[in-house]
């Protein structure tokens, strides 16, 4: 595995940069990139080759230099990078049973963390970077589980016979918002593997917390088409409330977060079979709506960055799927990748 140690040259004056050198050095690796301000952080993606097979890559935008951190035989995907980008997981698509790896960013190194974990679902941290969730037939049914990056010791959370999609964990660490195949809703789960409380009963997937943890957002099936609501409650056990951030004709979906919880970015794409796919924000509550991204061309998977300086996503602006980012109000726009490959999944 070859390491990756990118420092800003920017860095904040020559006592952060001569200390930023000695801790590369003193290391066997390190990201020191997300050590000081400046730029966007560390950006990792799928580059997917034309035989299906993909591999995780870590890039410094503002650099523009990146490195594979998956094995070269290896079928990666969804790479999730955890709380200050300590870590980053990925899972390895194998038969009989794939694997969920695992990065450390200060030594460079590369294991396992568990295994028989279905290879369609992302890895999902928790928010002080010592669990990693995942779905798993380990049991003989596809239940959540959760890991304990010290002890590698799984833990199974739920017992039911229906197919779990994980969404995410709640910012104070308390719940795990998840969907069940064949039952419609979105529910929660404590991690412990108690309370499980049903929060709706429509057609709802891909909830992702808000980042103070008052508000989910998600993509429901209406009748004619896909929309992004949000719900909103103090302690996620009474006094629930809905809104629709967008309700227009076009399929809507996809989205993410702004550090600040102000506001939502999506996809939008028209149910026209000529449209392309553009990229919008919107209030919480549906207001000041805004299209980010022109390009003629799709334009996907919005990302925003922990920071909430920056958006990733994927665009087809110059031929085959290429990572781009932007500022939050779409402004900036610049290519990251420049592979023949399709590059996909960004998340930093």
């Amino acid at each position: 595995m070859l390491n990756l140690c990118h420092i800003r040259k920017r860095a904040a004056g020559p006592v952060l940069l001569a200390l930023a050198l000695a801790l590369s050095l003193a290391g066997a690796g390190c990201f020191a990139a997300n050590w000081f301000g400046g730029g966007p952080p560390l950006l990792a993606y799928v580059s997917t080759a034309d035989n299906g097979a993909g591999q995780v890559w870590v890039t410094d935008p503002d650099a523009g230099e990146a490195e594979r951190v998956s094995g070269r035989g290896d079928d990666a995907r969804h790479p999730r990078w955890s709380p200050e980008q300590r870590f980053l997981a990925w899972v390895v698509v194998d038969e009989p049973a794939s694997r969920l790896a695992l990065y450390e960013t200060d030594n460079a190194e590369t294991g396992v963390l568990a295994r028989d974990v279905d290879p369609d679902q992302p890895p999902v941290w928790s928010p002080d970077g010592s669990l990693v969730a995942y779905v798993s037939a380990a049991d003989g049914e596809p239940d959540i589980y959760v890991v304990d990056l010290e002890s590698r010791e799984p833990t199974r959370l739920t017992f039911n016979p229906e197919r779990e999609r994980i969404g995410d964990w709640s910012p104070d660490g308390g719940w795990l918002v998840f969907t069940e195949a064949d039952n419609e809703g979105l529910l929660l789960r404590n991690p412990d593997g108690v309370n499980r409380i049903r929060l709706t009963d429509d057609p709802d997937s891909a909830p992702v917390w808000s980042p103070k943890g008052d508000r989910i957002a998600f993509v429901r099936q209406n009748d004619a088409d896909l929309d992004v609501y949000a719900l909103k409650s103090k302690d996620w056990t009474s006094d629930i409330e809905e809104t629709a951030v967008s309700s227009t004709d076009a399929d809507e979906f996809a989205p993410s977060w702004s550090a600040d919880g102000r506001r939502i970015a999506f996809v939008s794409r028209a149910d026209d079979g000529d449209s392309q796919s553009e990229i919008y924000t919107a209030q919480a509550d549906g207001d000041d709506r805004q299209q980010l991204t022109h390009n003629k061309v799709d334009d996907l998977e919005p990302a925003w960055s922990a920071g909430g300086d920056w958006i990733a996503f994927v665009s087809y602006a110059h031929g085959n799927a290429e990572i781009l980012y932007m500022q939050g109000n779409g402004e900036g726009q610049q290519r990251v990748t420049r592979t023949a490959a399709a590059d996909t999944q960004p998340d930093w």
